[in-house]
Formats: C-alpha cells, sequence, structure tokens
C-alpha cells in the first residue's frame, strides 16, 4: 500500500494494543467514553496487520509486554517502515522501575491524563510537514 493511500484513510484513531484483553477493553472503553475513535489489537502482529492493511491512527497505544512481539518490538517495526515511522507510540507498563528506565508510561492512568496524552500525540502527529490525514 503506498502513503497516498494511507494518508487518505487516516483519521482520528487511536489503535490499542494489548495481549490482555480485560486490560484492552478497559482503555478502549475509557477512549470512547472520551469520544476517541477506537481499533484495538490483542498481538504486536495483529497491530501490524492492521496497520499494513491501511488503517492508519493517529496514535499506537501498546503494552510494553506481550509475547511473541512486544510493545518496544512494535515500536521499532513501525520505525523501520517509511510509511509508518511517524507514527507516535505510546508504551504503557503496569511495571513501575520499568516506566522509570524507559520511555514507557506507567498504568493506569487516568482519563484525562489519558485524553491529555492522546490529544497531544495527536497534535504532534498532525504538525505541518509530517504525513496528515
Amino acid at each position: 500500500m503506498n502513503v497516498a493511500s494511507r494518508t487518505a484513510r487516516r483519521s482520528h484513531l487511536v489503535l490499542v494494543v494489548d495481549d490482555d484483553p480485560d486490560v484492552r477493553n478497559l482503555w478502549v472503553d475509557t477512549l470512547r467514553e472520551i469520544g476517541h475513535g477506537v481499533k484495538q489489537a490483542p498481538s504486536g502482529e495483529a497491530a501490524m496487520q492492521i496497520l499494513n492493511s491501511g488503517e492508519v491512527p493517529c496514535v499506537v497505544l501498546t503494552d510494553v509486554r506481550m509475547p511473541q512481539m512486544d510493545g518496544f518490538e512494535l515500536s521499532r517495526a513501525l520505525g523501520r517502515d517509511p510509511e509508518l515511522a511517524a507514527l507516535p507510540v505510546v508504551l504503557v507498563t503496569g511495571d513501575r522501575i520499568l516506566s522509570y528506565t524507559t520511555p514507557a508510561r506507567e498504568k493506569p492512568m487516568s482519563p484525562e491524563e489519558l485524553d491529555s496524552l492522546i490529544q497531544s500525540s495527536c497534535r504532534i502527529h498532525r504538525a505541518p510537514g509530517r504525513l496528515t490525514g
């Protein structure tokens, strides 16, 4: 899929990636209540399938620790794809130490904090000079 067709389908959408269905549903429900469009994936591999199908969100919210492709690996995979490299990835973790030693944010977050994080990530993604829709 080329950049033009991915760009044409970009929307104010958050892709939530977490292998734990309860946690994933909590993120999805919270984001929808706040007013965000949400797509979800149970794994890094499933997230890549969604992204490669051309449905490009304005931000990916992903758990760090998942089997097969963890959040760090997903972020690196996006960075290697020239068409997806500019996509903001928010890494979240339940591990307090990991949140201090990596770019991952500690969960849980309040709905207000989550909304602010998503809004700022989408603004950065849509800044002049970036691929936007």
